[in-house]
This record gives C-alpha cells, sequence and structure tokens, in this order.
C-alpha cells in the first residue's frame, strides 16, 4: 500500500536527512533521542555490514539508554549470547604477532590459533550531531577497549589492557609486510 503525502507536506525522513542518502537510522533512545548511522565508510557500517542482525539487537538496546553526553562510549549486556567478540585474554602460552593493516601505520596485538569467542555484550560508540540526535560512529560485539598504544588516541590504560589481550588472526585484514613477533609497544 502506498500512502501519498498531502499538499504542503514533506516526509520527516527525507527532509531532515536531505544529502544524507546513505544515513540509516538504527533507532529511538529511551529519552526519544534519534539514533542513526552512515552506512558508507564508517566504522559502524563495516561491522553492521559483517553482522547485519546487530541493526536489530542495536536498535533494542537503544531503548534502554537515556542519551545526554556528547559522546557516549558503552558495552550493554544483552542477556544472551549475541556474536562473537574477536578481542580475547591472553597468556603466556598463547602465540603473539603485531601487524599494520592495509595504508594504517597503528600496530595490532593479534593471537595465533584462538577462535572468537561467544558473547552477549554489545558495545556502541555515539556521538551527538547538531540536532540533538546521535550517530554511531562505532559498535562491536564484546566490551569496549581502549585504543592500541601507539594509536594518536590511546589512554593510560592502552598499553596495560593489550598486554593481556588480543584480536584474532584473521578478524581483521593486514598488511603481511609489517608482521612481525617483536613488541612495539
Amino acid at each position: 500500500m502506498t500512502t501519498k503525502l498531502g499538499e504542503g507536506q514533506r516526509c520527516a525522513y527525507t527532509s531532515r536527512y536531505m544529502g544524507q542518502a546513505y544515513t540509516y537510522i538504527a533507532g529511538i533512545s529511551q529519552n526519544g533521542r534519534e539514533v542513526y548511522v552512515k552506512i558508507i565508510n564508517s566504522l559502524a557500517a563495516r561491522y553492521f555490514s559483517r553482522q547485519p542482525h546487530l541493526l536489530g539487537v542495536t536498535k533494542e538496546a537503544l531503548l534502554t539508554l537515556d542519551l545526554a553526553e556528547p559522546t557516549v562510549a558503552i558495552t550493554i549486556d544483552m542477556g544472551r549470547a549475541i556474536g562473537n567478540t574477536h578481542v580475547v585474554s591472553t597468556g603466556e602460552k598463547d602465540s603473539i604477532f603485531y601487524a599494520h593493516q592495509p595504508k594504517k601505520a597503528i600496530n595490532l596485538r593479534f593471537v595465533k590459533n584462538r577462535s572468537m569467542e561467544s558473547s552477549q555484550e554489545l558495545s556502541l560508540v555515539l556521538e551527538r550531531d547538531d540536532d540533538g540526535d546521535y550517530e554511531i560512529v562505532n559498535a562491536w560485539v564484546g566490551s569496549l577497549y581502549p585504543p592500541f598504544p601507539d594509536a594518536a588516541d590511546a589512554t593510560d590504560e592502552s598499553k596495560t589492557y593489550w598486554q593481556t589481550h588480543a584480536l584474532t588472526e584473521g578478524s581483521e585484514p593486514i598488511d603481511l609486510q609489517t608482521v612481525t613477533t617483536r613488541r612495539p609497544y
């Protein structure tokens, strides 16, 4: 069934996001803030394209959030397994290597011969826009984690965290010419 707009009426979606053809409304927060994701060239879009079921999980999680801060970084326990996390804790017996992603200069820490682990946590990073709504700038299954130690936005906890955690081998594309077992940080 098609509904026609009356004279002078405008589609709210079209007028609000005019010029943003690749914006998807992910849901509404508990306090009525619209939350969207840019589906082209964003970290969140890359993750959602790999695991499209997470859009539904995100919509459900958003209903529990009262958004007020300019930037929100949060992990939500969904109470059930929602997917697999590619960041795992590591120990002395694990085989570790470091590598860059293509066209990037940050050393990522990887663990060989480990699989992704089931998780019931969803992590979201949201930024408030000029209209008071929120853009999902990043999303993933699993807990929040700090940036890598040699990243521009590294924190005091980055080095400590990434000495005991790693990405599972194969979870991210890497530049094979940068692979090393020597700890860069």
